[in-house]
Parts: C-alpha cells; structure tokens; sequence
C-alpha cells in the first residue's frame, strides 16, 4: 500500500502507542557530545517559481581531478513541494528498485537513502541509519548523520543520537520503567530489547527471546519467539540479559514509549517539528565550512576505508542559503573531494548518503544515475497538482 501503514505509532493514535516524533512527545535533551548545535536552514515560503525542481550536470575542478556531478536541485520555499522518505515495499528491511519506488509514489525525483545490509541472504535486508515517515519513527540508528525536514518544510542535519524509553500504568519509576535498544531492527547481538511496529511487516521475524505484544496501548499477550505485530500496537522482544526486563510487564497493563535526543542543547527542539529523516554520513558541509575528516567521521562511528578514504560512487545530500535542497551523485569520489564538490554547489550544509551500487538518481520518470541493485529507502521528492 502506498503511504504509511495503520500503526499504533500513527499521529493520531492513543498516548499509549507513542513513538511519534511530534512536540511534547520528543523529550529533547540535546545532541551526541561532541556537536554542540543542530544547524537549521529555514525555508519560508516563497513566491513559486515556474519548475521548482531541475536537474543538471555540473563539472567541478578539483585539484588535478575533474569530477562531472549530477544535480537536482529542489525549491523548498515553492509551496507546492514536498519531501517524504520511501521504504522499499513500504516495509522496514524491504528492498525495490528506485525508479519503482519513485514511480509508485508519483515522485518527480528521488535518491538513495541510508545504508542497509545488501549482501544479506536472507529476505529481510536491514537498513542502518535512522528513518522516520509520515511524523514516524520507523527505523532507529546510532551512527552518522541524519538530514531531517519539518512538516513547514524547515531542513536541518545533526549527528543526533535517540533514546527510547518508556512507561508502565502511567509511571516511569522503577519498578515500572523499561527501554529499548532498536526500532525495528534485526537483532545482532545475544543481549538486545528491540520494538517492531508493523513497518517491519506481520511478524517479528525474531525466533527467540520473551515477546510482550502491547495492543491499542494495552499489553494482551507474554510469549515467547516470534509473534504477530499488531495493527493497532507493537511487539517488544526481550533476549539474553534482558529478558528479565519482560517481568515488569502484565497482560492488561497500558504501556508507553517515547524518544529523547542524548546529550543537551536547546536547539535540539527542532526535531521535535520533524516529520521525515533519513540517516547517513557522515557530515561533509557544517555552517558553509568542510566538516569532514577522518577524525570528525571516526567520531560519527564510520572506521572502514571505503568510507574515510576510498574513491567509489557517491550519494549526497545539500542545503543551500537561498532554500534549495541539492540531491548529488557523482560516478567516483572520495569523502574529502565530495564536501569540496558540495561547497562548491553552495551548500551550506551537506551530508554523505549510502553510496557504490547504492547510488542512484531519480528525475522525471528516469534514471539520471542508475544503481546497481535494488535499494532499501530513499529519499522522495513531490510537486502537488504537477507543472
């Protein structure tokens, strides 16, 4: 189905499915240590222009190099223009490929999202980074990162890092406090608490552990393995060292959860007004300066080559002062020569998506730039009532 799934985690939903990314409901508590503010670009909004989506080819002299980019270049302030994030097959872990993806949706362009476990044998092909829809938090990750929009069309990128928390009977001291690790996220450690909303699909595909199935707000079931997720609720899988997390729950008590952002900035009450984010990285342009380096990305969680140093296909997102959202890609680069090409775009701030065979483009109803695979989300582009 097009669009997001009936959830309990839906906007309108009860105070007790809460895992919505609205004001009063993001606790926020500031960034990651290490990044002080979240930098905001606002986009008002503007007088319409004739197309406010274009796409072109950009050669950029670096150095000794020459490196063409294809660009699509968004009008944010044009009011007939929104940004969503899409899921492959509107499922968590889900792959399609992306000129379907944009087709499906009726997107006038779209991009590659955020890394995921393509070389997975099994079905299920785990993304990494944070994803939130329609004011969901569908996915939660814990590196790079994130380029989020607010539902008046405000852009900000910040290595944030959430939380989950939670309560039981309206309290959150213990004994009736609990927690979780992931979103939707398949377990990779024998220690874990992990939620599954129905994004992931019918079932928590999860074999082992003690299950708690909380419906409408309401816990209805305790089992083990793998259950049913519920339309209206979630299922919260409780393995190794924390099973004993479960024995707080009992059918019939009402069970919240809710996100706060680690670490402590005001600024940060930005992303409570966020309603699509993707994650990725790490940063390339911070304040209209180059933010990357090795350092600055160790410190985001990125250690492998391929990402700090190696040249290879890439993705990439920008925001500019004039309110222009720049979707990139680039047949081979490195990290460093992919922040001087987006300053030279005149972005002001710029981030690194998933990249190699990952990298692809969407414009008009075409491949600009083609990936070589499948790919698990990406970022979507819209005109209502067309041009």
């Amino acid at each position: 189905m097009a669009g997001s799934p009936e959830t309990g985690l839906r906007r309108d939903r009860a105070w007790g499915l809460l895992l919505r990314v609205v004001v009063g409901l993001l606790c926020v508590h500031g960034l990651v240590t290490g990044f002080v503010r979240v930098n905001l670009v606002c986009f008002a909004e503007g007088e319409a222009v004739r197309d406010p989506v274009a796409c072109e080819v950009v050669e950029v002299k670096l150095g000794s190099r020459t490196i063409t980019a294809n660009v699509v270049r968004v009008n944010l302030c044009d009011p007939r223009v929104r940004v969503s994030v899409g899921l492959g097959s509107d499922r968590v872990g889900a792959t399609e490929d992306l000129l379907a993806l944009a087709r499906r949706k009726g997107a006038v362009a779209a991009i590659n999202g955020t890394f995921f476990n393509a070389y997975e044998k099994g079905p299920v092909k785990a993304p990494v980074g944070t994803i939130i829809t329609c004011g969901e938090f569908v996915h939660k990750g814990n590196t790079g990162t994130v380029f989020g929009i607010t539902y008046d069309k405000r852009g900000m990128m910040a290595p944030v890092r959430f939380k989950i928390v939670g309560g039981i009977n309206g309290s959150e001291q213990w004994p009736n406090n609990w927690y979780a690790y992931f979103i939707n996220r398949t377990p990779t450690s024998a220690n874990s608490v992990i939620i599954y909303t129905p994004w992931r699909g019918t079932t928590t595909g999860v074999g082992d552990g003690i299950s708690v199935v909380i419906e409408d707000g309401k816990v209805t079931l305790i089992s083990t393995g793998d259950q049913a997720i519920p339309e209206d609720g979630y299922v919260i899988n409780f393995r190794g060292s924390e099973e004993s997390l479960a024995s707080r729950f009992q059918v019939g008590a009402f069970v919240y959860c809710r996100l706060e952002i680690e670490g402590g900035t005001s600024e940060s009450a930005a992303w409570a007004d966020v309603t699509e984010a993707i994650g990725a990285g790490p940063r390339l342009v911070k304040d209209g300066d180059i933010a990357f380096s090795v350092e600055s990305a160790a410190a985001e969680g990125f250690t492998e080559a391929k990402i700090l140093s190696e040249s290879n296909a890439r993705s990439a997102l920008g925001i500019t002062e004039l309110g222009e959202l720049l979707m990139v890609t680039v047949p081979g680069a490195n990290m460093a020569e992919l922040a001087e090409l987006m300053k030279s775009l005149d972005a002001v701030e710029a981030m690194n998506l998933d990249g190699g065979a990952s990298s692809g483009l969407v414009f008009r109803d075409k491949y600009i730039t083609c990936p070589g695979r499948d790919i698990s989300n990406a970022l979507l582009v819209f005109v209502d009532g067309g041009l």
